[in-house]
């Protein structure tokens, strides 16, 4: 079986984004939290 070094990369790249991506949700999450928590202090917005 012969793999491409092209779909090696690709999955490379893809497995280096998925593990930035699982690190940085709770940042991701937190930060939500915050914007959403500011948002909900503003007059008028309920």
């Amino acid at each position: 079986m012969k793999v491409s070094p092209y779909f090696l990369a690709s999955s490379q790249t893809l497995r280096i984004a998925l593990a930035i991506g699982i690190a940085a949700l709770p940042i991701i999450m937190a930060a939500l939290h915050i914007v959403h928590a500011g948002i909900s202090k503003l007059p008028g917005t309920g």
